[in-house]
């Protein structure tokens, strides 16, 4: 199965949970509250940036009432060329190689949880929900693969959303397509 819309899906889906688009001190600012609250071993603001430029469509966050970034969450959309490295469970999420990252209009046959977090307990569970959206609403046809950073990261992936390990070295996980596992249960 190929999506075409990536990005106005995204935008229109997370944008329900009032999560926006972010702009370039934005992901700065969700970068710091990463690499505070996750690890400091992430994707930097300069491959954040430029995965956004590329697919339109990445990174968002979340405002608190206060204007301040209350959470984030970073998506990016694969291309068939990113088959092999998923299936060998090597993807590298810290600096994806840009041949796989999906473009306004190109297919996209899955997509990556690049990354969430948040400053508050509403801004993680928005994050956690607009995950699960994205996941069986907004995507339910595509796989969601992933990487558990926290124990929080972990129970979204494995628990709330069913990924499963990939087999390999890296720790990647994959979460089947939603629309097929709800046909058979």
């Amino acid at each position: 199965m190929f999506i075409r819309d990536f990005a106005e899906r995204c935008r229109q889906g997370l944008g329900e949970l009032g999560m926006t688009l972010a702009n370039q001190d934005e992901i700065t600012e969700g970068r710091a509250l990463a690499a505070r609250t996750v690890s400091p071993n992430i994707a930097t603001v300069e491959t954040l940036a430029r995965v956004q430029d590329l697919t339109r469509s990445s990174s968002y966050t979340l405002r608190a009432p206060d204007g301040t970034i209350a959470g984030v969450i970073a998506v990016i959309p694969l291309t068939p060329a990113a088959r092999p490295g998923l299936a060998a469970g090597v993807f590298d999420g810290v600096c994806p190689p840009e041949g796989v990252v999906a473009r306004p209009g190109d297919p996209v046959i899955a997509f990556y949880g690049w990354g969430m977090a948040g400053a508050t307990w509403r801004g993680r569970a928005t994050v956690m929900a607009g995950a699960v959206k994205l996941h069986r609403e907004i995507f339910p046809t595509i796989p969601l693969y992933g990487r558990a950073a926290t124990p929080g990261g972990e129970r979204t992936l494995l628990r709330r959303i069913g990924a499963h390990a990939v087999p390999g070295p890296g720790g990647l996980v994959v979460a089947p397509p939603w629309a097929p596992a709800r046909k058979v249960a």
